[in-house]
């Protein structure tokens, strides 16, 4: 039998517990894991060869990226679980856009003084197409007065007020010529039309469509109602350009800088200016649903299309 004795060197397994206990310390660990992990930034903060004021900005950096994406990562959580709804809402339109409406506008006042005022003598009296029936039935009871006074006189309550002489004996000498006959001498919507406000007058140069679309007298239909001649824009009537609108917006419908002719007074609603409607094409013009607009002013009209569909029941 043969015994070895070995020599036991304690100081050695000392130096190898101590290294094997600094391995296993939770400190030690993590500082390995940030010398070699791949998250950027993270090694930095804790190398030995890097100054403790780099170290520290790392440090910060981290911190503040960390920071803002628990935050943000927390809102989006949040929101996600609330299930919020997002609407969507475009505007369609046709490729040649919306059909513009129709728009009438109408002198508050009926008849041009200077139409009433003018005498048979003129010579744009007939010209002007002033000379209408009744006129010279009339002549020679009117005395002083115009045609256009004379008969303004028998058609207007209130024209007592504008015309010179117009009182109540001529008033009545006037009408018994015009009714003492089975022919029809007073034409009321020819007095209407042909004393009533010239298109040249009330429209000045500058009528637009669309920003740059120019429009003039053609695309404007004379049209009378019972309050006076109105002229209408896009009224489909008389083989007129239809205009459409693309885009909604002030500059993008129709736009007129027009004359009110306050020299031109003599009987209409009580006032001064103009009455704009908007309506659709080729349909009953109703004077008591426009707007009346003043002079002097900068006036916008906006209106938005309602179809409304009815079913009628019959029995």
């Amino acid at each position: 039998m043969v015994i070895q004795v070995r020599q036991f060197d304690s100081s050695t397994d000392s130096s190898e517990e101590k290294v094997q206990s600094e391995k296993s310390l939770p400190s030690v660990d993590w500082k390995e894991f940030a010398s070699n992990t791949t998250l950027h930034g993270l090694r930095y903060t804790v190398q030995n060869d890097l100054s403790i004021p780099r170290r520290a900005i790392w440090l910060v950096f981290l911190f503040a990226a960390s920071s803002a994406y628990t935050y943000y990562g927390t809102i989006a959580v949040l929101k996600y679980l609330a299930r919020p709804t997002k609407t969507v809402i475009t505007q369609e339109t046709s490729a040649d856009g919306l059909k513009f409406p129709a728009v009438t506008i109408c002198n508050l006042n009926k008849f041009a003084k200077s139409k009433i005022d003018m005498a048979d003598e003129d010579e744009n009296f007939e010209k002007m197409g002033l000379n209408i029936s009744g006129c010279s039935e009339i002549l020679k009871v009117r005395g002083n007065l115009t045609c256009g006074q004379a008969l303004l006189c028998v058609s207007d309550n209130y024209s007592a007020a504008v015309v010179p002489g117009c009182d109540g004996k001529t008033r009545q000498n006037i009408i018994k010529v015009l009714a003492g006959t089975s022919k029809r001498l007073f034409d009321q919507e020819k007095f209407l039309t042909n004393y009533g406000h010239g298109f040249d007058g009330l429209f000045v140069l500058y009528c637009k469509f669309s920003f740059a679309q120019e429009c003039s007298g053609r695309d404007f239909v004379p049209t009378l109602t019972e309050r006076g001649l109105c002229y209408t824009f896009n009224s489909g009537y008389n083989s007129s350009t239809m205009f459409h609108s693309e885009f909604e917006g002030p500059e993008l419908g129709l736009s007129v800088l027009l004359n009110v002719e306050e020299n031109e007074s003599t009987v209409g609603q009580f006032s001064t200016g103009l009455n704009v409607l908007v309506h659709d094409q080729k349909t009953f013009i109703n004077r008591n649903l426009g707007v009346n607009i003043f002079p002097g002013v900068h006036s916008s009209v906006a209106v938005r299309l309602i179809k409304v569909s009815s079913r009628y029941q019959h029995n």
